[in-house]
């Protein structure tokens, strides 16, 4: 992110220095649009197949939400979730960005399938509208859609056993802070389910 600042003229391009004090910490930001994001700690999670949601022989393509420079990372949802539009549209690659996917297939609404491991038994639908009176959602309202329909699935969770200790929620478990949203992935017609990262 760049900043202009009124005083001084910008420095040119040429004259900047590309060293950064914590590159030995963090991958450097490529401007690849692959997934070239790496870290041993973090787990993406598992997704089975669900029996209602039956995945479609033409899917459209994933959506990303994706930290500025970073592809591949997701975005944190305690960012998401404590962050007003403005503020993450500065931090997410395209976050301003209206997204047309939906609207190429004249859909208003979509459920958003959320299946976790363990928690089968658990699974549900949360509709989220995909026009809205300032027109079709843009990705950082998209992404803030999908994290409130995960807290309240994980707020249902906590209060059920599991069937899978590895991904277990709770206070001996996985906590909300360790989500990263990746992307949310299409399973047929308004049905989409979300890709989610956990930094163990």
């Amino acid at each position: 992110m760049s900043y202009n600042n009124p005083l001084h003229s910008p420095v040119p391009a040429s004259k900047q220095s590309t060293y950064n004090s914590l590159s030995s910490s963090i991958a450097a930001p490529t401007s690849s649009s692959s997934s070239s994001y790496t870290n041993s700690r973090r787990r993406r999670v598992p997704y089975t197949p669900s029996l209602k949601f039956r995945s479609s022989s033409r899917p459209q393509a994933p959506i990303a939400f994706d930290c500025l420079g970073y592809p591949g990372a997701g975005m944190p949802m305690r960012e998401i979730y404590a962050r007003g539009e403005i503020a993450l549209a500065q931090m997410m690659d395209r976050g301003a960005e209206r997204v047309m996917v939906f609207a190429q297939s004249g859909i208003r609404r979509i459920h958003l399938v959320v299946r976790w491991p363990g928690y089968e038994h658990l699974e549900c639908a949360f509709p989220i509208e995909v026009v809205l009176y300032s027109g079709h959602i843009t990705r950082v309202q998209l992404a803030a859609a999908v994290t409130n329909a995960f807290i309240k699935f994980i707020e249902r969770a906590q209060n059920e056993g599991s069937s899978s200790p590895d991904w277990q929620f709770g206070s001996k478990g996985i906590q909300f802070t360790q989500l990263s949203l990746l992307s949310i992935a299409h399973l047929s017609e308004d049905a989409w389910r979300a890709e989610i990262a956990v930094d163990f």
